[in-house]
């Protein structure tokens, strides 16, 4: 038996590690176009570039783990049973459930590596992930404004239309949409204050239309005009020591919700008992994602296993089709989760651990079927559907 686990065990791990490397790959993709523009169009140094794509790559990496657990998980038992193999085993009285379950010794190990990812090396890359983008934006103001595309300010009450910006930071008709007016300018240039730390757009022989109470309109124009534009986190609003929940690891955040507590002691108004539970819950979701993502790894290697016996072909294309489907739908209920979670609403055990709830379950019914030899699952369906193709 242990030759047979140690075969399972050195299939697994080539598929994995090649999973994980084609999912960094693909994800990663979309970041590099956005980091090469910055290079072309915004004329960012490429050293600062490449440090920020470094820094992104340790939670794409973690975010991949589990979902590279699947993925080899249905290649090596879906290649088994595609090769008579388990049917051999059940032949012989081997029990195929219990040879699923010795991948969970090397769940542990990706488990660890996964933790490890979470609480150390995610937080610290979002930390510096933030500050280089901050710096950015204060050396080259207009790096997060695009032509022609309508952008939101960092506070969500001032949105910036600019048709044309110019490689010295000047720009070219300009539009800026606020609750009750319009401004309109031809030219100006787009600046940072003194220390660099607010973002300032100098407007020339503009308009402003306004709406008054009488739900009547008045113009007004002006020769020049300096507008303040909140477009990132400025230097004052966090500085390089202070970080936020997704930059903490879990002594950190248990810290701030200790402090949290503290702070609001003797406070019984029930909005501010309602903001002390919502910034509570929100460091209590990042502490269970830590946990439940990297927990993943073992819902995702027996649910994988499950689905690799049933299957009668096996390929990387099946295995990636199965996969990505299932973890779409595990990271949809993950963010529903975390929306309940960080609006009080839901206790973050329970809506950043459904995802896990909801496989684990799904896992003891097909084992369930197995033990009491029920007809394997039905995924003919993926296989038809790659002959086709």
């Amino acid at each position: 038996m242990k030759i047979l686990d140690k075969m399972i065990v050195k299939e697994f791990v080539p598929n994995f590690l090649s999973s994980l490397a084609i999912l960094v790959f693909v994800l990663i993709l979309n970041r590099v176009f956005e980091l090469i523009n910055m290079i072309i169009a915004k004329h960012v140094e490429v050293i600062i570039v490449l440090k920020l794509f470094l820094y992104n790559l340790p939670f794409i990496v973690f975010l991949t783990i589990p979902m590279a657990a699947l993925v080899a998980s249905i290649i090596t038992f879906g290649r088994m049973s595609s090769d008579f193999e388990i049917a051999a085993m059940r032949s012989a009285g081997i029990n195929v459930v219990r040879r699923i379950f010795m991948l969970f010794v090397f769940s542990s190990l990706l488990f660890g590596v996964a933790f490890l990812f979470a609480d150390v090396v995610v937080p610290y890359s979002n930390h510096n992930v933030r500050t280089i983008l901050t710096q950015i934006v204060q050396m080259k103001p207009a790096v997060s404004i695009e032509e022609n595309v309508m952008k939101w300010s960092y506070d969500n009450k001032t949105r910036f239309y600019f048709e044309k910006i110019n490689k010295d930071n000047t720009f070219e008709n300009c539009r800026v949409f606020q609750e009750n007016s319009t401004i309109s300018s031809k030219s100006g240039r787009i600046m940072t204050g003194k220390g660099k730390e607010n973002v300032f757009i100098k407007m020339n022989e503009g308009m402003i239309l306004d709406l008054n109470n009488d739900n009547a309109f008045r113009t007004t124009a002006f020769s020049s005009m300096t507008m303040k534009m909140k477009i990132a986190e400025t230097v004052k609003e966090k500085s390089g020591s202070e970080r936020g929940d997704r930059e903490m690891n879990i002594a950190m955040l248990m810290g701030n919700i200790k402090a949290l507590e503290e702070s609001y002691k003797g406070k019984d108004s029930k909005d501010q008992q309602d903001r002390k539970k919502r910034s509570i819950y929100r460091n209590l979701t990042e502490i269970h994602k830590k946990f439940s993502i990297s927990f993943g790894v073992f819902a995702f290697v027996l649910l994988g296993s499950i689905i690799g016996v049933s299957l009668k072909k096996s390929s990387l294309a099946v295995g990636f089709t199965i996969s990505t489907v299932l973890f779409v739908i595990y990271y949809m209920m993950l963010v529903l989760g975390e929306q309940f979670s960080d609006k009080g609403l839901v206790n973050p055990a329970v809506s950043i651990w459904f995802p896990n709830y909801i496989t684990s379950l799904f896992c003891i019914l097909f084992i369930f079927r197995m033990l009491k030899k029920v007809e394997p699952l039905d995924f003919s369906f993926f296989n038809r559907l790659w002959k086709k193709k």
